[in-house]
């Protein structure tokens, strides 16, 4: 059996220190520069520009920016008509603000379990944790790993809730050849550094 390093085997990376973030150089320096010279910091052609190629490029029809992935799940949840009482479907293991977004627009969030093969929402857990209050399923795509997003269709179209995908660690990702974040009926994604 292999030892790990931590305990004296063989270390695999040789280099001690990774890689500074973000990572940028002179194209970069002279397209923010670009943006700070227009004087639109804030919606200007540039943002629309990456609006509709980022769309595109996840499959989805249309594309909206947001401060961050926090606030894109927000706005989504209150797009979708999710408000106080509801009870939004979410997994366990995930980053914070999938569940926390649920509670700032006033709704309550339901843990179902996940698999431990992929990590990802559980649909079968799903289907037990759906009540009258349920309003939505909000799964993720986790690492890069697309949900069954077949299994959480049939639940939300039986149940007529509303599918909102947490797909901030999915850029480019595709679930049979559909961008994820544009299969249920909205999805988000983010660029935090992770």
């Amino acid at each position: 059996m292999i030892r790990l390093a931590l305990h004296g085997g063989a270390a695999v990376r040789k280099v001690v220190s990774f890689p500074g973030w973000p990572v940028f150089g002179l194209e970069e320096r002279t397209r923010l520069l670009e943006v700070f010279d227009s004087g639109q910091w804030w919606y200007g052609e540039k943002v629309r520009d990456f609006e509709e190629k980022y769309a595109a490029f996840q499959d989805a029809r249309y594309g909206v920016t947001c401060a961050n992935g926090t606030v894109a799940l927000e706005t989504a949840l209150l797009a979708c008509g999710i408000g106080a009482g509801d009870e939004v479907i979410v997994p366990p293991y995930t980053f914070m603000a999938t569940a926390s977004a649920v509670l700032k627009v006033n709704a309550i969030p339901v843990f179902a379990d996940i698999e431990l093969d992929t990590c990802n929402l559980d649909p079968i857990d799903v289907e037990r944790k759906i009540t009258n209050k349920t309003k939505a399923i909000l799964p993720v795509h986790l690492g890069g790993l697309p949900v069954d997003m077949d299994a959480f269709k049939i639940l939300a179209r039986r149940h007529k809730l509303v599918l909102i995908e947490d797909a901030c660690h999915s850029w480019g990702s595709k679930w049979k050849g559909k961008g994820t974040g544009a299969i249920g009926d909205c999805g988000v994604f983010s660029f935090q550094m992770s």
